[in-house]
Protein backbone atom coordinates (compact mmCIF):
# COMPACT_ATOMS: atom_id res chain seq x y z
CA UNK A 1 0.00 0.00 0.00
CA UNK A 2 1.50 3.66 -1.02
CA UNK A 3 2.19 6.09 1.91
CA UNK A 4 -0.62 8.37 2.03
CA UNK A 5 0.83 12.11 1.66
CA UNK A 6 0.03 13.04 5.02
CA UNK A 7 1.14 9.74 6.75
CA UNK A 8 4.42 10.96 4.98
CA UNK A 9 4.67 14.40 6.22
CA UNK A 10 3.90 13.27 9.67
CA UNK A 11 6.71 10.48 9.07
CA UNK A 12 9.54 13.31 7.91
CA UNK A 13 8.68 15.36 10.67
CA UNK A 14 9.25 12.61 12.85
CA UNK A 15 12.64 12.28 11.24
CA UNK A 16 13.53 15.72 12.47
CA UNK A 17 12.12 15.41 15.76
CA UNK A 18 14.29 12.16 16.27
CA UNK A 19 17.97 13.87 14.77
CA UNK A 20 16.74 16.88 16.86
CA UNK A 21 16.48 15.05 19.94
CA UNK A 22 19.84 13.23 19.04
CA UNK A 23 21.45 16.31 18.87
CA UNK A 24 20.11 17.89 21.82
CA UNK A 25 21.28 14.50 23.83
CA UNK A 26 24.74 15.50 21.86
CA UNK A 27 24.83 18.79 23.82
CA UNK A 28 23.65 17.74 27.21
CA UNK A 29 26.67 15.28 26.83
CA UNK A 30 29.34 18.10 25.53
CA UNK A 31 28.55 19.84 28.76
CA UNK A 32 28.44 16.71 31.39
CA UNK A 33 31.68 16.06 30.05
CA UNK A 34 32.87 19.58 30.76
CA UNK A 35 31.09 19.67 34.06
CA UNK A 36 33.70 16.17 34.79
CA UNK A 37 30.44 13.62 35.10
CA UNK A 38 31.95 11.51 32.52
CA UNK A 39 28.90 8.75 33.44
CA UNK A 40 26.43 10.78 33.39
CA UNK A 41 27.99 11.99 29.77
CA UNK A 42 28.27 8.73 28.48
CA UNK A 43 24.79 7.68 29.00
CA UNK A 44 23.54 11.49 27.24
CA UNK A 45 26.01 9.91 24.13
CA UNK A 46 24.43 6.40 24.11
CA UNK A 47 21.01 8.72 23.93
CA UNK A 48 22.12 10.62 21.23
CA UNK A 49 23.46 7.45 19.73
CA UNK A 50 20.19 6.20 20.05
CA UNK A 51 18.51 9.05 18.98
CA UNK A 52 20.11 8.93 15.35
CA UNK A 53 19.51 5.31 15.03
CA UNK A 54 15.75 6.23 15.59
CA UNK A 55 15.75 8.69 12.83
CA UNK A 56 17.04 6.36 10.30
CA UNK A 57 14.53 3.59 11.26
CA UNK A 58 11.88 6.23 10.27
CA UNK A 59 14.24 6.80 7.01
CA UNK A 60 14.14 3.47 6.35
CA UNK A 61 10.37 2.88 7.24
CA UNK A 62 9.07 5.94 4.45
CA UNK A 63 11.53 4.48 1.55
CA UNK A 64 10.18 0.96 2.26
CA UNK A 65 6.64 2.39 1.53
CA UNK A 66 7.81 4.54 -1.29
CA UNK A 67 8.10 7.64 0.36
CA UNK A 68 10.18 10.12 0.02
CA UNK A 69 12.59 11.43 3.12
CA UNK A 70 12.49 15.25 3.81
CA UNK A 71 14.66 16.22 6.66
CA UNK A 72 13.61 19.65 8.25
CA UNK A 73 15.05 22.08 10.18
CA UNK A 74 16.66 20.94 12.80
CA UNK A 75 16.78 22.95 16.48
CA UNK A 76 19.54 24.64 17.86
CA UNK A 77 19.65 23.13 21.55
CA UNK A 78 19.22 24.48 24.86
CA UNK A 79 23.03 24.41 25.94
CA UNK A 80 23.56 25.67 29.41
CA UNK A 81 21.79 23.90 32.37
CA UNK A 82 22.47 24.76 36.32
CA UNK A 83 23.27 20.97 37.44
CA UNK A 84 22.70 17.09 36.90
CA UNK A 85 19.34 17.36 37.56
CA UNK A 86 17.93 20.32 34.69
CA UNK A 87 20.03 18.45 32.02
CA UNK A 88 18.31 15.33 32.80
CA UNK A 89 14.97 17.31 33.26
CA UNK A 90 15.14 18.45 29.71
CA UNK A 91 16.22 14.68 28.46
CA UNK A 92 12.68 14.38 30.07
CA UNK A 93 11.06 16.86 28.09
CA UNK A 94 12.20 15.31 25.49
CA UNK A 95 11.13 12.28 25.85
CA UNK A 96 7.73 13.50 26.63
CA UNK A 97 7.63 14.99 23.26
CA UNK A 98 8.49 12.20 21.11
CA UNK A 99 6.16 10.27 22.87
CA UNK A 100 3.28 13.35 22.29
CA UNK A 101 4.35 13.00 18.25
CA UNK A 102 4.49 9.23 18.07
CA UNK A 103 1.35 9.21 19.26
CA UNK A 104 -0.07 11.67 17.22
CA UNK A 105 1.55 9.94 14.15
CA UNK A 106 -0.44 6.61 15.64
CA UNK A 107 -3.87 8.22 15.92
CA UNK A 108 -3.23 9.78 11.94
CA UNK A 109 -2.68 6.27 10.63
CA UNK A 110 -5.58 4.68 12.92
CA UNK A 111 -7.59 8.29 11.03
CA UNK A 112 -6.55 6.77 7.87
CA UNK A 113 -6.59 2.80 8.08
CA UNK A 114 -2.92 3.12 7.27
CA UNK A 115 -2.69 -0.37 9.07
CA UNK A 116 0.73 -1.30 7.63
CA UNK A 117 2.04 1.79 10.14
CA UNK A 118 0.75 0.54 13.30
CA UNK A 119 2.92 -2.19 14.14
CA UNK A 120 5.82 0.22 13.42
CA UNK A 121 4.69 2.66 15.35
CA UNK A 122 2.99 0.52 18.50
CA UNK A 123 7.17 -0.48 18.71
CA UNK A 124 7.96 2.98 19.18
CA UNK A 125 5.04 3.91 21.80
CA UNK A 126 6.25 0.40 23.53
CA UNK A 127 9.88 2.09 23.80
CA UNK A 128 9.27 5.76 24.52
CA UNK A 129 7.41 4.09 28.09
CA UNK A 130 10.64 3.02 28.90
CA UNK A 131 12.45 6.15 28.18
CA UNK A 132 10.13 8.38 30.13
CA UNK A 133 10.33 6.07 33.03
CA UNK A 134 14.39 5.37 32.79
CA UNK A 135 14.82 9.28 32.40
CA UNK A 136 12.31 10.26 34.84
CA UNK A 137 13.93 7.63 37.77
CA UNK A 138 17.05 9.27 36.80
CA UNK A 139 15.53 12.22 37.70
CA UNK A 140 14.17 11.76 40.31
CA UNK A 141 17.29 9.71 42.33
CA UNK A 142 19.12 13.08 41.67
CA UNK A 143 17.16 15.16 43.02
CA UNK A 144 17.39 13.15 46.16
CA UNK A 145 20.78 13.69 46.15
CA UNK A 146 21.06 17.52 45.05
CA UNK A 147 24.19 19.02 46.85
CA UNK A 148 25.85 15.62 48.02
CA UNK A 149 28.83 14.68 45.86
CA UNK A 150 29.17 11.51 47.35
CA UNK A 151 25.95 10.66 45.91
CA UNK A 152 26.53 11.98 42.02
CA UNK A 153 29.73 10.70 41.97
CA UNK A 154 27.66 7.43 42.55
CA UNK A 155 25.06 7.82 40.14
CA UNK A 156 27.58 9.08 37.94
CA UNK A 157 29.22 6.10 37.90
CA UNK A 158 26.47 3.78 37.55
CA UNK A 159 25.33 5.85 34.26
CA UNK A 160 28.77 5.63 33.03
CA UNK A 161 27.98 1.70 32.81
CA UNK A 162 25.32 1.85 30.55
CA UNK A 163 25.89 -0.31 26.81
CA UNK A 164 25.26 0.64 23.66
CA UNK A 165 21.52 -0.61 22.18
Amino acid sequence: MALDERMEAALNDQVTCELDASLAYLQMAAHLDGDDRPGMAHWMYEQSHEEAGHAKQFIEFVLARGGRVEIGRIQTPVSKFDDPVHVFEEALRHEQHVTGRIRDIYRLATSIDDLESLPFLHGFLAEQVEEEAAVGGICERLRRVQGDEVGLALIDHELGSRGGE
